[in-house]
């Protein structure tokens, strides 16, 4: 299969229609010299489950790196979990999705990755802390799985503070506050 092969893209979407079971709202950012990345809105009672479908068409490789392993090299969408349906949350995650192939980062559990502005009107969130989504990764044949990682909302605050002391100290700060971090509007934790 070729790296850029949609069938890829059709696999994670059966994956995630499995998951959800149910018919996604969509819609779609187009970049520059990229295929549009798509985000997928799934409805659950108070909150809605946003994922990308659109980031593993491409391996993520360390730019440094000479020869990239196309099919060894790993593959990653996100989701986020938001209550609200906040405008332009969509646009945000997608740009977010965009950069393993636009800038060559690499997505990892524990990794931080800030938007530097708000991930939608009002919000103090201008990235996150990547986690574990619930979501088995997806077999695909001839390349990697493809990984779901859950977008964890954080202000630039906590993210000044998580470069410090680690990501985990952060969700154990989270965790001990016991911050709803589906609310994107909510007040920072408290670093003291």
């Amino acid at each position: 299969m070729a790296a850029d092969s949609p069938d890829v893209i059709d696999t994670v979407q059966a994956a995630y229609r499995q998951h959800f079971e149910l018919a996604p709202a969509r819609a779609s950012v187009s970049f520059v010299g990229l295929e549009p990345i798509e985000v997928l809105r799934f409805p659950d009672g108070d909150f809605d489950h946003y994922v990308t479908l659109g980031m593993s068409r491409h391996p993520m490789a360390d730019p440094s790196e000479v020869v990239v392993d196309a099919a060894g090299a790993p593959r990653a969408e996100l989701l986020i979990t938001a209550s609200g349906r906040p405008d332009e949350l969509w646009r945000s995650l997608a740009v977010l999705a965009a950069a393993p192939a636009v800038e060559a980062a690499v997505y990892a559990i524990g990794n931080r990755i800030d938007l530097t502005q708000p991930l939608c009107a009002g919000s103090r969130c201008t990235g996150g802390i990547l986690a574990e989504s619930g979501l088995e990764p997806i077999p695909a044949p001839g390349i990697a799985d493809v990984l779901v990682f859950r977008l964890l909302p954080a202000t630039q605050t906590e993210l000044a503070w998580a470069r410090v002391h680690g990501s985990e100290a952060l969700r154990d700060l989270w965790a001990d506050q016991a911050s709803d971090l589906s609310d994107l509007f909510r007040d920072p934790v408290r670093l003291d």
